[in-house]
């Protein structure tokens, strides 16, 4: 259409005569079936992250990479003629009664 969001100014409006797009006006609606304070809070609670949550999420992006790298390292392979690793190990047999 040419016409911008007046909210976002991204995409287009819904139409000539209104000022918002389709997920801006949604935005509006929730803003004034709720109370714009706790809209809010939900939104800095699930958008935002503090301090211990960060470094949660570093912690685990730094396992994330260790983990690729241990994959990428190649392992030795076990020389074929020494089957010894792959024996099954010899136990005293068990007595039945």
């Amino acid at each position: 259409m040419g016409f911008s969001c007046l909210f976002c100014q991204e995409r287009d409006r819904v139409s000539y005569f209104s000022s918002w797009c389709l997920a801006c006006a949604n935005l509006r609606r929730m803003l004034l079936l709720y109370d714009p304070e706790q809209c809010t809070n939900i939104l800095k609670r699930t958008l935002t992250r503090d301090e211990k949550q960060i470094d949660y999420k570093i912690s685990q992006e730094q396992k994330a990479l260790v983990n690729k790298d241990i994959e990428k390292i190649d392992i030795q392979k076990i020389d074929d003629t020494d089957d010894s690793y792959f024996k099954k190990p010899e136990t005293r047999s068990s007595k039945k009664k």
